[in-house]
């Protein structure tokens, strides 16, 4: 009997091995910002071909993400997994995380979303005055109140992440990291206060054998274009001399390979164990187009070549 969309979530994200019928993307978008027949046609797409979780945030689209997200799931139960974030307020901006403030919003974002428990939560940022041992005491908590089936973070330094994995990992709970990932490394400065997986986080994620949710993962289209571009009116981040480089090494493999150069730098996010990409795609072609990463099979060299061209 085939197992559910949320059973092979539960074991993609304890295991390397991949099902037939799955995959380790994971939808983001403008979920709230957007007209609701496009968000249905997109989750529906994506669902249809093997997708098991989607993303959102209780605080993106002014606090809107969750319940756009929820509409589709009341019309389609047990279809979707969802991890949401706490931690920001409506602005984007960061809330101190203490228990009472975290189960607030947590079940605030059971509501929205319209189901009885979230599938993965990830604090949206640290809370650098509390302990490791605290934030953790709240996770265990919302585990064994039924609320939150996984937990995590996004956003965490390296040293407070590994911290955080060996205190859960104590208590036979295995939480989720979630970062920037992708073949272009961000200029940090450029970030927001958004952190990429450099490598002390890799680190700490290989030392804990931790699923990383990779954001970005296709570093805002840098790789289907051919220039700059600025995001919301400031500088790309991705814009660098170095990751122009990697464009290049993508356009000319794709060219050897039959695809996209975007095609390409997806793959290579694939090409790491344990890493779910995240996917913003805005419409079902995009999609379409991320899935064929996974039809590419790339060389140890030629992962090696992607990111340092030797």
């Amino acid at each position: 009997m085939p197992r559910s969309p949320l059973q092979l979530l539960d074991g993609l994200l304890d295991e390397d091995g991949m099902e037939s019928a799955a995959h380790r993307f994971v939808l983001g978008g403008p979920f709230g910002a957007e007209p609701a027949e496009d968000t249905a046609e997109r989750l529906a797409r994506f669902a249809d071909a093997g997708g098991l979780l989607v993303e959102t945030s209780h605080s993106y689209a002014g606090g809107k993400a969750e319940a756009a997200v929820g509409d589709w799931l009341r019309r389609n139960p047990g279809t979707l997994g969802v991890t949401t974030k706490v931690g920001h307020d409506t602005t984007g901006g960061d809330i101190p995380l203490s228990r009472d403030t975290v189960f607030e919003h947590v079940r605030a974002a059971l509501d929205n979303l319209g189901v009885e428990t979230i599938d993965v939560l990830l604090y949206h940022c640290d809370d650098p005055a509390r302990s490791v041992v605290e934030l953790a005491d709240t996770l265990v908590a919302l585990i064994e109140a039924g609320l939150v089936r996984r937990v995590g973070v996004s956003n965490w330094r390296a040293e407070r992440l590994a911290a955080l994995a060996a205190e859960l990992g104590e208590r036979d709970h295995i939480p989720v990291a979630s970062y920037q990932f992708s073949l272009a490394e961000p200029d940090p400065a450029l970030l927001e206060g958004s952190l990429h997986a450099d490598s002390a986080v890799l680190d700490a994620v290989r030392t804990h054998r931790l699923p990383l949710l990779g954001w970005s993962s296709q570093a805002r289209g840098y790789f289907a274009r051919t220039g700059p571009k600025q995001h919301h009116g400031k500088p790309d981040p991705y814009d660098t001399e170095d990751n122009r480089a990697r464009r290049l090494r993508c356009q000319e493999l794709a060219g050897q390979l039959d695809s996209r150069p975007e095609t390409v730098a997806l793959a290579w996010t694939l090409h790491h164990s344990g890493v779910w990409p995240s996917i913003g795609a805005r419409t079902t072609a995009q999609i379409d187009n991320s899935l064929q990463a996974r039809r590419l099979t790339l060389t140890e060299e030629q992962v090696h070549w992607l990111r340092h061209g030797r």
